[in-house]
């Protein structure tokens, strides 16, 4: 494990002001590893600048742009800045990769675009998506807030 995951544990940790220490000596030598600046996005957005975030978390992209775990930063960055369309193509491009490397649909990243469409108010596409979680994890404890979200939007609605 390099210095930066372990930057990145200790941030998961909840331990931001020591992450963000090491961050900011790797930085000096390493400005072109997109960990770093993965890293770098996850600090300022927990601080709440979403700005400063999304620059940072699109610099890591361009580093690299197959680190699934940055798009999917990038998709809650995004959502948190209410621009849904662009979290949508983040998460769809997260969900592309892991099925490209792993082979597999990662219900969990379904969920978060379930959660997106909600909020962009496309219902019909959200259902569609829960629909499919519930196919691939019928037991996942989120299905029935999904389908309350649903439910609660389209109420709001008439």
């Amino acid at each position: 494990m390099d210095i930066i995951e372990r930057a990145i544990n200790l941030f998961f940790l909840g331990k931001i002001r020591q992450a963000e220490s090491i961050l900011n000596d790797v930085m000096k030598n390493k400005k072109n590893d997109p960990k770093a600046w993965f890293l770098k996005a996850l600090i300022e957005r927990k601080k709440g600048d979403n700005n400063s975030a999304l620059n940072a978390i699109n610099k890591a992209l361009e580093l690299n742009n197959e680190f699934v775990e940055a798009w999917i930063l990038k998709h809650y960055i995004m959502r948190d800045l209410k621009k849904y369309e662009e979290a949508l193509r983040a998460i769809d491009e997260a969900i592309r990769l892991t099925l490209e490397k792993d082979d597999y649909e990662d219900y969990e990243l379904l969920i978060e675009k379930a959660r997106t469409l909600i909020l962009l108010g496309d219902l019909k596409r959200a259902k569609g998506i829960i629909f499919k979680i519930r196919d691939l994890n019928p037991e996942d404890s989120d299905l029935e807030e999904l389908f309350y979200l649903v439910k609660e939007s389209e109420r709001r609605r008439n």
